[in-house]
C-alpha cells in the first residue's frame, strides 16, 4: 500500500468501526500478493475475518449476559452414564426448534442426573446462534420478584424476564 493511502484507509477502518480489519489489514495483504489473490479474495479474507470476530463478541456478550453458573456442553454430557436421558430426543432438542416454536422444555428427575447441565447446555447452544438466554434459579427468581415488589419495580423485572428468547429456570423443585 502506498505511503498516502495506508493512513487513509486505516482512517476509514476506524471511523467505520471495523477493528478486525485494520488489525488484519497488513497480514492480509501480504498473503494475498504472496498468493496472487484477486480483489475480490482479498475483500472476501477481510470481511470474513471482521465477520467472525464480531460472531465471536456476540457469542461471548450472550454468554456473559445468560448468566450461566457454569459452562457445559451436550459434547462432555455423558449419556451412558444416564441411560434414562434419551440422546435422541435431546439431540433433536439441539437443534433449538423448541424456540423458534414457542415451546416449553422440562427436564424432570431427581437430584444428580444432568438436568441442569442439560439446560445449560442447549442455552449455550442457543448462544452460539445468537439467541438471547437467560438462566436464573426459581430460589433467586422468587428473590428478585419479592425485592422488586417491595420497591415497585415489578413491572420492570417482568418485561427484563420477557426480553430473552429462551428462558432457563432451575431448581424448580
Amino acid at each position: 500500500m502506498s505511503d498516502v493511502a495506508y493512513p487513509r484507509v486505516q482512517s476509514h477502518l476506524a471511523r467505520l468501526k471495523l477493528p478486525q480489519i485494520a488489525e488484519c489489514v497488513d497480514a492480509v495483504a501480504h498473503e494475498a500478493a504472496k498468493h496472487d489473490w484477486t480483489y475480490l479474495e482479498f475483500l472476501d479474507r477481510l470481511l470474513d475475518a471482521e465477520v467472525s470476530a464480531r460472531y465471536r463478541t456476540d457469542v461471548a456478550m450472550k454468554t456473559k449476559l445468560a448468566h450461566f453458573p457454569f459452562v457445559k456442553t451436550l459434547e462432555r454430557f455423558d449419556f451412558a452414564f444416564q441411560p434414562a436421558v434419551n440422546e435422541r430426543q435431546i439431540r433433536e432438542l439441539s437443534a433449538l426448534t423448541f424456540i423458534a416454536n414457542g415451546e416449553n422444555v422440562l427436564f424432570l428427575g431427581p437430584p444428580g442426573v444432568g438436568k441442569t447441565h442439560l439446560a445449560i447446555a442447549l442455552g449455550s447452544a442457543a448462544s452460539q446462534q445468537a439467541i438471547s438466554v437467560y438462566f436464573t434459579t426459581m430460589v433467586d427468581l422468587l428473590e428478585q420478584l419479592h425485592r422488586d415488589a417491595k420497591e415497585d419495580r415489578l413491572d420492570h423485572r417482568l418485561s427484563t424476564l420477557c426480553r430473552p428468547r429462551l428462558l432457563i429456570l432451575d431448581e424448580m423443585g
